[in-house]
């Protein structure tokens, strides 16, 4: 069975390897590169883990995935919170880590009186967004030249997902 959970500073390692490896195999799904993400300090994945919003999923003891919510910081925008990095490791995509993961940001945006959610995807991974539309998320607009990666330039669609909609809390209670 398939179970999230709240990170904090004890599970770093579990964190680093994690995003490391979702950035190693998925260049495209990280704005963060491998390099730049095995040369970030490890006492600032800490302090990161400790301000909350950091979720990994568990295949029984083993973690399969990671998922973050960066609440915005502003009086003005605090209804809104970022979701990423969110990675689910290739042998338990389609498996429920996903949903897991989900469930639990919406969980933490909830508590925390943020109502609206929002992710970027690479236009081209068909997978990503099928399931964010699952969720309910609706795509916004387009961001063209959103990363450069070395064999050229990605384009990322923006979502956006709120919560205040009629039964949108409900679709992610399974």
């Amino acid at each position: 069975m398939i179970e999230a959970r709240a990170l904090t500073s004890a599970d770093v390692g579990l964190w680093r390897a994690l995003r490391n490896e979702g950035a190693h195999l998925y260049p495209e799904a990280f704005i963060v590169s491998y390099e730049e993400a095995v040369a970030q300090p490890e006492e600032l994945d800490v302090r990161l883990l400790d301000q909350g919003g950091r979720f990994a999923a568990f295949d029984g003891a083993d973690p399969v995935g990671i998922a973050a919510l960066r609440p915005e910081m502003f009086a003005r925008c605090r209804h809104r919170g970022s979701i990423g990095p969110f990675y689910v490791t290739t042998a338990a995509q389609g498996g429920g880590a996903g949903s897991a993961l989900m469930t639990a940001l919406i969980d933490d945006a909830q508590a925390h009186g943020i109502w609206q959610l929002e992710l970027s995807v690479a236009a081209d991974n068909v997978r990503a967004i099928r399931f964010y539309e699952s969720c309910g998320f609706k795509r916004q607009g387009c961001l063209p030249n959103a990363v450069i990666l070395p064999d050229g330039a990605q384009d990322d669609l923006f979502f956006r997902l709120d919560l205040r909609e009629a039964g949108c809390i409900a679709a992610h209670k399974t």
